[in-house]
């Protein structure tokens, strides 16, 4: 099977590294296209260079044209592909597998669109680009009703990710993010909130992470799972770092900062959620503090003190069972769910 792959962010790039190998329990599959260090380790050919990960309407605004030309190159290589397949960054993706379904060609999506939190109308425009959408939640095939994209849920990989606890006294975590503005805004107050604690371990997410650490004996760069084994407690940026922080049942308090632009333009489009971190959204209150923007390390490190163990059993029943890897790899290969 020949299969195009894109994969823009760190993030993606793990899921296609694991997609990659669970693909290859069906026989032999090559796989080209957009993809990171991961993906090409396990022989993906990748047909350009990343440009550097941004999150964010200002964010991205700097990397316009490196952008335009990862997509050129992405629909210049789709000749002889049996599938393209899309992981998440919907902005960049959907016009790329418009022009190739209209070419003929079967697209697949990995991780929908957050119609639940910003332009729901754009189910129609995510149903004209893939042939078929893999979702993370169960709700989201609901959200595509009156469309007739193949919307499936399939479960979130972070029910694979799951760590063997051992929690040490004293010891806490930081997952700052692995962009340059996630580190530029949150890893200084973050460390500044661990005063008090003997043992700050800070995910390791990118090499200019350790260029901005202050030198501290306290600190040490490690693993993210590492991180989240060891530590008592954790502080985190928002993403998917927290719904792995909540699976594995770590006290935690989120908090995340973009660029004042982006955040006036976030305030004005996303209406009707209260909450932006997941375990927050799927159990549908406050099972974690989060600030949005304004904190400061005392702030944050009260919340650190008072943070409580997350739902587990409830959060896990909400992602689905373990296996989302290969369910995924079967649907792109058989059609199957």
């Amino acid at each position: 099977m020949r299969l195009g792959l894109s994969a823009i962010e760190p993030s993606a790039d793990r899921l296609g590294a694991e997609l990659i190998g669970a693909l290859r329990s069906h026989g032999q599959v090559a796989t080209r296209g957009l993809g990171g260090e991961r993906m090409a380790a396990l022989g993906f050919e990748r047909v350009h260079t990343l440009a550097p990960p941004a999150m964010g309407l200002w964010e991205v605004l700097g990397h316009l044209g490196a952008i335009r030309r990862q997509r050129a190159a992405l629909l210049d290589h789709l000749d002889g592909l049996e599938a393209l397949v899309c992981i998440d960054a919907p902005d960049f993706h959907m016009p790329v597998a418009t022009r190739a379904r209209a070419q003929g060609l079967r697209t697949v999506g990995w991780v929908s669109p957050q119609l639940w939190a910003w332009r729901p109308g754009r189910k129609h425009a995510v149903a004209r680009a893939y042939s078929t959408l893999l979702c993370l939640f169960d709700f989201e095939p609901a959200l595509y009703a009156g469309t007739r994209l193949d919307a499936r849920f399939v479960g979130h990989p972070a029910i694979d990710r799951l760590v063997e606890r051992r929690p040490e006294a004293g010891v806490v975590a930081l997952f700052p993010g692995s962009r340059e503005s996630e580190l530029s805004r949150h890893l200084e107050p973050f460390l500044d909130a661990t005063r008090g604690y003997g043992t700050v371990l800070v995910a390791e997410g990118s090499p200019a992470l350790r260029a901005r650490l202050r030198a501290d004996p306290r600190v040490h760069v490690v693993p993210p799972e590492e991180a989240m084994a060891r530590c008592e407690r954790a502080l985190s940026k928002s993403g998917t770092v927290t719904l792995e922080l909540a699976l594995n049942g770590v006290p935690s308090v989120v908090a995340h900062r973009v660029h004042p632009i982006t955040y006036a333009v976030g305030r004005l489009l996303v209406r009707g959620i209260r909450f932006l971190a997941l375990p927050n959204l799927l159990a549908d209150r406050a099972v974690y503090r989060e600030f949005v923007q304004h904190f400061s390390a005392d702030t944050l490190r009260v919340a650190l003190a008072e943070a409580k163990v997350p739902p587990v059993a409830e959060l896990r029943a909400r992602v689905g069972p373990p296996g989302v890897v290969r369910r995924v790899a079967a649907a792109i290969v058989t059609g199957s769910g």
